[in-house]
């Protein structure tokens, strides 16, 4: 049984004390511009973010305000704990009433840590005008009304997952890959009309794999509960009983924690623009180790077209 199309790693959050700093990096290291910054976030009071697009995927990076330190949220007392790091793992699901069940009771069975619906009057790419939202009941199905976007995003807690982690599901457009211009809310509904003219960045068109190292539980154990949860078809090879394999060639690897070392979201495998000159390999940032792959069916057309043109 192979993956459903749908079920990709659409998203990495970081956690940072410095958010401009800290997005200027980002955005130069992975020649990708800053599409959103979320007004509702801000207008909380705790968090202010941003969101760069890679390819249609996302790299966030949250940070606490000035009231988040003087009341010692959960993100300052991380920040506190280890320093800039990686923070969430962001999973898009074909159909979020069946996923938001089953990951629920994973582990420990703590349910959702946090979850919003979003709808609004419009289309892919016609911003947000008009957004209403409100708090997501655990196994309801995403409202699909005519001439509305819509979304939803449900968090699960870091102690069953190795981190924070989120599923999505979002209306329309939700699995028209690659080059996908539907529907993601988490970076708004306008980062959908500089697509055509530029599909990614400089360095990479997207996600390969999330390496996360679980505090206290058995890599495999945490395996078997993202596998058990988001269902869809994702697998574990049993020669790699602690890698889980979505659509699309991505991997999510579950690993111990280096001695002394952070724990969570703590390396991203990125896939390389084919026929383009790698910036890098591997280098850190925020904590996390960010690794340059060559997609292996790009790898496999390479090796056809000189095999073609090779005398003889």
């Amino acid at each position: 049984m192979t993956a459903d199309p749908v079920l990709r790693l659409r998203q990495i959050c970081l956690l940072a004390r410095d958010l401009e700093w800290t997005s200027n990096i980002l955005s130069t290291a992975f020649d990708a511009p800053v599409v959103f910054r979320d007004p509702r976030m801000a207008a909380g009071g705790y968090l202010t973010n941003t969101h760069i697009r890679l390819g249609d995927s996302f790299l966030e990076t949250v940070s606490p305000t000035d009231l988040a330190w003087a009341r010692s949220s959960t993100q300052t007392r991380l920040l506190e704990r280890n320093g800039d790091c990686g923070y969430m793992a962001i999973v898009q699901v074909p159909d979020v009433s069946i996923a938001s069940r089953s990951m629920a009771v994973q582990g420990s069975g703590r349910g959702i840590v946090a979850g919003d619906w979003n709808i609004c009057p419009g289309s892919p790419g016609s911003g947000l005008a008009g957004v209403e939202s409100g708090r997501y009941v655990l196994g309801d199905p995403l409202l699909k009304a005519p001439r509305t976007v819509s979304g939803v995003n449900v968090q699960f807690h870091p102690g069953d997952f190795g981190t924070l982690a989120e599923i999505q599901e979002n209306w329309p457009g939700h699995g028209d890959f690659p080059g996908n211009k539907g529907v993601y809310f988490p970076a708004g509904n306008a980062w959908q009309n500089g697509v055509d003219a530029r599909p990614h960045g400089g360095v990479t068109t997207g996600f390969a794999a999330v390496e996360i190292a679980p505090r206290d539980d058995d890599p495999k154990e945490v395996c078997k509960r993202w596998m058990n949860g988001l269902g869809a078809g994702c697998s574990i090879d049993p020669a790699q009983p602690a890698t889980l394999r979505l659509s699309g060639g991505q991997t999510m690897r579950f690993v111990e924690p280096a001695p002394g070392k952070r724990t969570g979201v703590v390396g991203v495998d990125l896939w390389a623009i084919p026929s383009v000159d790698k910036r890098f390999d591997s280098m850190n940032i925020c904590g996390v180790k960010w690794t340059l792959l060559d997609h292996p069916d790009h790898v496999s057309e390479e090796t056809e077209e000189t095999e073609e043109t090779l005398p003889g």
